[in-house]
C-alpha cells in the first residue's frame, strides 16, 4: 500500500467519524470504534512509509491495517445480519449474548486469517504451544466460564427475553438483558439487579411472561373463630371482585388454610395478569377486606393471646332461636306458645356450611328438620328436584314412616335448621296429646308431591287414609 493511499484512507476514516457526529447516525455510532482503528492504522502506516524505515515496521503496519479493515468489515457484517436482515426484515430479535458469541468467533477468525496470511504464522502450532497457559487460565476463570456457559444455555432456550417478568430466588423483576456473566433485572422499585447466570441456571425461576398468563397471588389473613367460615368466604369473595387487578375468570379461591392458635387462617388465591404487582394487589385486597369484615362484625384478631370471659359475651341462645323458627314454621304455626317452647327445649339447633349434606339418600330417618335460615336443595339421584326455604319442613314423612331417606338435602348457602327427633316430638305429645291429631292433619295436607308418597310405599298404609296413618305413628311415639 502506497503512502498516498494510506493517507487517503486515514483522512477518509476521520472524515466519516466527523460526519457521523454531525448527522448522529446510529450505524456510524456503532462503527465508530472500528473506523477510528482503521484511521489510526492507516495514518501510522503513512508515517512509516514516509519515514522510509523499512524492514519489520512496514510489515507490522500492514498487519495493523489489515486487522483494522477486517474488524470494520466484521462489525459491518454483524450490523447487516442482526440489525437489518433479522430484526427489521424478519422481525427476529437475537439475544445480546448470542450476538456477542458470534461476534467473538468472527473476530477470532479475522485475527487468525491476518496472522496466517499477513505474517505467515502457523496459527495451529501457536494454539498448541499455549495449551498449558490455556489450562491455567481455564482454572482461574472457572466461575466466569461457568457463568458464560450457563448464559449460552439460557440464551439458547430464549425464555429470558427482554421485557419478560421473572422471579429468581425471590427477586421479581423485568428482564433488561442477558449478558455474558449475568442477568440484569429491573425491579418494581426501579433497582437494577445483576444475578450471575450460573445462579439463574440453578435457581427455581418463575416465568411470568409479559402479562399474557394468569397467575394466582396468595394472600393470607386470619379471622376470629366467632365468624362462620362460609360467611367469611362470602365477604372475601365480594372484596376480591372489587379489586381492579383481580380477574373474574378464573374466579378467586377463598380457602380455609388452618385452625390457627387465635384465628381461622384463610388463603385467598387472587388471579391476575400482572403478578409483578403482587404488593399493590395485596394492599388493595387487605385494605378492602379490613373494612368489609368490620362492617360484617367479623374480628381480625391481634397477634396475641386473648382471654375471653364467657359471662361478658353475647352468646346466641339456641333454644330461643329454635322457638322462633318453630313458631314461624307452617307446620307448627298456631300451636300454643307453651307447646312450641316445649318442643324447642328438646329440639337441636344446627348450622351447616354451603354444600354440606343435612341428610343423605338411603340413610335411616332419625329426625325431621325445620329451616330457620337459608335455603336447602333437595336432590334425588343426583338431580335437583326442589328447594326448601325458611319456615318449611323436610324429612318428616320418612321420619314418621321409618323408611330410608328418599332424597339428599344439602345447604345451598349458609343454612340453619331445627332438628326435631323422636325424643323431642314424644316429649311434646306426652304433655299435649290432643296435638297429635292436629299435627297429623297438617302433615297430611302438605304431602302432595309424588316423592313423599313413594317414601310411604314400603309402609302398610291402610285405607284409613294418610292422616289416620300419621296419627297412628305420632301416638306410637308417645307410647314408646
Amino acid at each position: 500500500m502506497s503512502a498516498t493511499f494510506s493517507l487517503l484512507v486515514g483522512g477518509a476514516a476521520f472524515a466519516v467519524l466527523g460526519f457521523g457526529r454531525l448527522v448522529r447516525s446510529q450505524v456510524l455510532r456503532h462503527l465508530a470504534g472500528a473506523v477510528a482503528f482503521l484511521g489510526v492504522s492507516a495514518l501510522a502506516q503513512w508515517l512509516v512509509l514516509t519515514a522510509n524505515v523499512g524492514g519489520r515496521w512496514e510489515l507490522w503496519s500492514d498487519v495493523a491495517v489489515l486487522l483494522a479493515l477486517g474488524y470494520l468489515l466484521a462489525k459491518l457484517a454483524l450490523l447487516v445480519v442482526f440489525d437489518w436482515l433479522l430484526a427489521q426484515r424478519m422481525h427476529v430479535v437475537v439475544p445480546r449474548l448470542a450476538r456477542d458469541v458470534v461476534a467473538l468467533l468472527l473476530y477470532v477468525l479475522v485475527v487468525a486469517t491476518v496472522l496466517r496470511y499477513g505474517l505467515n504464522m502457523n496459527v495451529g502450532g501457536l494454539l498448541a504451544g499455549t495449551a498449558v497457559v490455556t489450562v491455567v487460565v481455564g482454572f482461574a476463570l472457572q466461575e466466569t466460564l461457568g457463568a458464560l456457559l450457563a448464559g449460552l444455555a439460557l440464551a439458547w432456550e430464549q425464555r429470558l427475553e427482554a421485557g419478560t417478568w421473572v422471579e429468581v430466588d425471590g427477586i421479581v423483576g423485568e428482564v433488561e438483558e442477558l449478558g455474558w456473566r449475568s442477568l440484569v433485572l429491573r425491579t418494581r422499585l426501579g433497582e437494577r439487579v445483576l444475578i450471575p447466570n450460573s445462579q439463574v441456571a440453578r435457581a427455581r425461576t418463575h416465568l411470568y411472561g409479559e402479562g399474557e398468563q394468569t397467575v394466582a397471588v396468595p394472600v393470607r389473613l386470619g379471622v376470629a373463630y366467632g365468624a362462620s367460615p362460609y360467611a367469611v368466604k362470602e365477604v372475601l369473595q365480594r372484596v376480591a371482585a372489587d379489586v381492579p387487578l383481580v380477574l373474574a375468570e378464573p374466579a378467586p379461591q377463598i380457602l380455609v388454610r388452618e385452625f390457627a392458635e387465635s384465628a381461622v387462617a384463610y388463603e385467598c388465591r387472587l388471579w391476575t395478569h400482572e403478578p409483578w404487582l403482587a404488593a399493590d394487589l395485596t394492599d388493595a385486597f387487605l385494605t378492602r377486606a379490613h373494612a368489609a369484615l368490620a362492617r360484617a362484625g367479623m374480628e381480625i384478631p391481634f397477634p396475641q393471646r386473648s382471654v375471653h370471659l364467657v359471662a361478658e359475651r353475647l352468646v346466641e341462645d339456641p333454644v330461643r332461636m329454635s322457638r322462633d323458627a318453630l313458631a314461624g314454621c307452617t307446620l307448627f304455626a298456631g300451636l300454643p306458645e307453651d307447646a312450641v317452647a316445649l318442643l324447642a327445649a328438646t329440639a337441636r339447633w344446627q348450622v351447616f356450611a354451603p354444600g354440606e349434606a343435612v341428610v343423605r339418600e338411603g340413610e335411616a330417618s332419625r329426625a325431621m328438620y325445620v329451616v330457620a335460615r337459608g335455603e336447602a336443595i333437595v336432590l334425588h339421584a343426583g338431580q335437583e328436584v326442589a328447594r326448601v326455604r325458611g319456615g318449611e319442613v323436610f324429612g318428616e314423612m320418612a321420619f314418621l314412616s321409618g323408611a330410608p331417606r328418599a332424597a339428599t338435602v344439602r345447604a345451598a348457602g349458609g343454612l340453619a335448621v331445627v332438628e326435631v327427633d323422636s325424643r323431642a316430638l314424644a316429649a311434646l305429645l306426652a304433655e299435649r296429646r290432643e296435638l297429635a291429631e292436629e299435627l297429623a292433619n297438617r302433615m297430611a295436607s302438605r304431602q302432595q308431591e309424588l316423592t313423599a308418597r313413594e317414601a310411604m310405599a314400603g309402609a302398610a298404609v291402610t285405607p284409613k287414609g294418610l292422616a289416620s296413618f300419621l296419627l297412628e305413628r305420632l301416638l306410637r311415639l308417645v307410647g314408646g
